[in-house]
């Protein structure tokens, strides 16, 4: 890995990374969303400007379903121009296109965000906890990592328990970025890696075993509660090699997701963003070394934790390199393996199921390829 004290950044370019160039919702009102939001917070409660910023904080962060749902009637009539009542507002803001989202859930940032960069954890938590409750990203990042472990140790008597490594499952964060509205994704470095390394090597297992997804014959079959989804898989009579390269290949993924992350505990405090171009969406990765990064990151000041910590991304472009092309040797070797040595005729046990989609779902999946999907 790189020489941290050799790649750590000027100040003006640390500064570079937490400001958005291009931003792709530039056209935005903000006096407009701020607006909003203030009616929308008066709405939730006629006091709310009254009271002290950390009361206001509080009041956000654990919001009650009532006044949430007041909030969103507020924020739809004031920027949509839609007025609904407060026990149909979920499902209206459910149908508002994704090209309109962008602004809503800008304008909703600053009605429950917390801190200096109003931030967001778009993830369920437990009913009487908040993000409040969890100074640091490592806080909070552990605390999931108990629950996971007690579900599934709960759910699969035969489950092995783990050991703990940072951002083991990507988190999904909204906030604001120089005053401007984005999303985010917080994972560790060896989870971004592993993600690496996995499409890389699915593209390369396509190029060693081209197939392509057929449908089956029970595919679109009524079911009670919806339709048999039954898609299979055409490899040109190679399906048996195609499904041993795959069983192999996942164990692959996780154990190089220890192998990473247990060689970065040794790594300096550091993270890496990485803006990415998905639609009309503005996106940032934000990629921390281990847990050591995160003890040093608070939620209530965000950026401004991080931005000290912040190396350029192309420190770890070597590193990609090299896991890429040991993926692609590691891929080479099995696949000959499998075609010298591997019987196809020897078929696996496997417990048979049956997947029923509920008529809905097209309707969702046609808004997500026309670009237009709700999405939360």
């Amino acid at each position: 890995m790189p020489d941290i004290n050799s790649t750590h950044l000027s100040t003006n370019l640390r500064r570079s990374l937490v400001n958005t160039t291009n931003y792709k919702l530039a056209s935005a009102d903000r006096r407009k969303i701020a607006s909003a939001a203030r009616k929308a917070m008066i709405a939730a409660d006629s006091q709310y400007y009254a009271w002290a910023p950390d009361q206001q904080e509080r009041f956000r962060a654990t919001m009650c379903e009532d006044a949430r749902e007041r909030v969103q009637c507020v924020l739809l009539e004031s920027l949509m121009g839609i007025k609904c009542a407060r026990d149909k507002v979920n499902r209206v803001w459910g149908d508002i296109p994704v090209s309109k989202l962008n602004v809503l859930n800008w304008t909703k940032l600053l009605t429950e965000g917390i801190g200096e960069d109003y931030i967001f954890l778009n993830e369920c938590m437990a009913e009487d906890k908040s993000l409040l409750d969890f100074t640091t990203l490592y806080d909070y990042d552990y605390n999931d990592y108990l629950f996971q472990e007690q579900a599934l140790a709960e759910d699969f008597p035969e489950y092995q328990a783990q050991d703990y490594f940072a951002y083991k499952h990507p988190s999904w964060v909204r906030l604001l970025i120089s005053g401007q509205f984005c999303y985010a994704t917080f994972l560790s470095l060896a989870g971004y890696l592993s993600d690496e390394i996995d499409s890389a090597g699915s593209e390369h297992i396509k190029q060693l075993i081209p197939h392509n997804y057929v449908d089956g014959k029970d595919n679109g079959k009524p079911e009670k509660g919806g339709f048999l989804l039954d898609i299979k898989i055409d490899a040109g009579g190679l399906e048996g090699q195609l499904d041993e390269l795959k069983s192999r290949w996942h164990p692959y993924i996780q154990q190089r997701f220890i192998e990473l992350s247990t060689d970065n505990r040794s790594l300096p405090a550091a993270l890496y963003t990485q803006d990415q171009n998905w639609d009309n969406d503005p996106h940032r990765f934000f990629i921390f070394h281990n847990e050591a990064t995160l003890k040093k990151i608070r939620w209530r000041s965000f950026l401004s934790d991080c931005t000290p910590l912040m190396i350029d991304f192309s420190a770890v472009a070597d590193r990609q390199v090299e896991e890429l092309e040991k993926a692609k040797t590691w891929l080479a070797e099995n696949h000959q393996d499998i075609m010298d040595n591997f019987d196809p005729d020897v078929i696996k046990l496997r417990k048979k199921r049956k997947v029923v989609l509920s008529a809905g779902v097209l309707n969702e999946m046609a808004k997500f390829n026309s670009g237009d999907e709700p999405i939360e």
